[in-house]
């Protein structure tokens, strides 16, 4: 592993024993997840695990209330965010490679799942997407998905979900399931989407589901650099 700062935030790097020319996927993640993560992948990819982020702040596509009395209100900067991830981040430690990076895709859990589906929309840098458990009930998320369709460089979107998330008294994380159940049958209509549904409560081994994303979604990027190989 090895370990970028850069202003408030660490980026962990993982590579693997074959990492030439290796599709890259970025991940935002607390202190610790990102070797966890790394351990229980098939290690196809380079993994930027970004830490030092604010959930609420920097993962929300807009303001909206707390979701609990002892919470925090959201922020709604993920566009000043992802001007930080495209410009300052990424950049600097994609640097550190030893090759220009073709494949790159973004993913993450609950908040962070979120995000990776909001700089779909907002960026072309990422072709492969990954939102597990993401927090898709977010507060007019699925009315601006579905007035958007997805950009054309996307070349697939991982979902997936615990089967008893929805099981809540919280209202509106109640509705995860139907709107991840909408809004992964809307980006099938343009895209390769594999949505699973896992055993379980949110918090129920998050780092496994993070990791099965990751393989499946490296799959399709080792399909797509064998197919570049072919032509060229």
């Amino acid at each position: 592993m090895r370990t970028l700062t850069i202003d408030s935030y660490t980026i962990e790097i993982f590579v693997p024993e074959k990492e030439m020319c290796a599709p890259v996927f970025w991940l935002h993640t607390f202190a610790g997840e990102g070797e966890k993560i790394w351990e229980q992948s098939g290690k196809r990819c380079v993994l930027m695990c970004v830490t030092g982020i604010d959930w609420n702040r920097d993962l929300s596509p807009w303001k909206a209330g707390k979701v609990f009395d002892d919470g925090e209100d959201f922020g709604g900067g993920a566009e000043d965010y992802l001007k930080c991830l495209r410009g300052r981040l990424v950049p600097a430690a994609e640097r550190e490679l030893s090759w220009t990076v073709r494949y790159r895709g973004i993913a993450g859990y609950s908040m962070a799942g979120l995000f990776a589906v909001y700089a779909m929309y907002h960026c072309d840098l990422f072709s492969y997407i990954g939102t597990m458990s993401g927090s898709l009930w977010f507060d007019g998320w699925m009315d601006y998905v579905l007035d958007h369709r997805p950009p054309g460089n996307v070349r697939g979107i991982y979902v997936s979900l615990g089967s008893r998330e929805h099981r809540t008294k919280n209202e509106r994380m109640a509705t995860v399931k139907d709107c991840t159940d909408v809004l992964a049958k809307y980006w099938k209509e343009y895209t390769t989407v594999k949505y699973e549904m896992n055993a379980g409560s949110h918090f129920k081994e998050p780092e496994l589901r993070t990791a099965k994303g990751i393989d499946w979604l490296s799959g399709l990027a080792a399909a797509d650099m064998e197919r570049y190989r072919e032509k060229n």
